[in-house]
């Protein structure tokens, strides 16, 4: 184990979305003993370094499922984007129907609340007041909002309308991602770890949802955690499955993996 990649929300975050001390001890500790760390997840790559520890360094971060790919000192690497004529088909009013949406862009997130609910990103987004006219070159991903039945009407007629001109997943039951073709954590990672010189089967990944589903097939040493989707569990039925996001699962399997890393030293 050379290097290892970890999930954020349902992952390495407990359930107030914060990095436990365990946590950030056991990764500590991986830093210490020469081991790289990165960050892949849904968010916003802004959204990630505010909720890093100051007392950890940076780490390289792979966000919006792997449209964007930052290095450890903030860097840009990679960045796949929407292209207009793609973004002005996901952003029509039949498709949103009742389900909010968020538009990740390079410096921002915007969003569009169809019910004027301002319920997942208050406080945190400018608001797309015209939609037929919202124009925009830098967006990485378009996240639609709703319960999964509203979801799944929506991902049925993106998957009928637009095919394989976008790649679609599920962060949370509630959250539906769009994002470009091609793109997804796995292929992130893979053009992550050919940059630092690492290879897939040296990695250790930590998932829980399907947004995850590729770049754990990828890694070498991949892990689910207990609390993860059931379909993930089922996608991967090789991937140990480790503790509870809530209960640091992620750290303890850490110090399992290290303690084993000595014992072959």
């Amino acid at each position: 184990m050379r290097f290892i990649v970890s999930d954020l929300d349902g992952t390495l975050l407990d359930k107030n979305a914060q990095l436990a001390g365990e946590t950030r001890e056991a990764l500590r500790e991986a830093l210490r003993r020469g081991m790289g760390i990165a960050i892949a997840t849904g968010r916003h790559e802004r959204q990630v370094r505010k909720l890093w520890p100051e007392d950890l360094p940076p780490v390289p971060v792979i966000s919006a499922n792997g449209a964007r790919i930052h290095l450890a000192d903030g860097s840009l690497l990679h960045q796949s984007r929407l292209a207009q004529p793609l973004l002005a088909k996901l952003l029509r009013p039949e498709l949103i129907r009742e389900t909010e949406l968020g538009v990740y862009r390079d410096d921002c997130i915007m969003a569009y609340h169809s019910k004027r609910e301002f319920s997942h990103y208050t406080g945190e987004v400018t608001e797309i007041e015209d939609l037929a006219g919202f124009q925009a070159d830098d967006v990485s991903k378009v996240i639609f909002c709703g319960t999964p039945e509203q979801l799944k009407e929506v991902e049925a007629d993106i998957a009928r309308e637009l095919c394989d001109e976008v790649s679609m997943t599920y962060s949370h039951i509630c959250y539906l991602e769009v994002m470009a073709p091609g793109v997804h954590k796995g292929s992130a990672l893979a053009l992550l770890l050919a940059h630092l010189g690492v290879e897939a089967r040296e990695c250790a990944a930590f998932g829980d949802n399907l947004n995850d589903a590729e770049m754990l097939a990828l890694a070498g040493l991949p892990h689910v955690m207990a609390n993860a989707h059931p379909e993930l569990k089922r996608r991967l039925p090789d991937a140990p499955v480790i503790g509870d996001h809530d209960q640091a699962g992620v750290a303890r399997q850490l110090a399992r993996l290290l303690q084993r890393e000595n014992s072959l030293a």
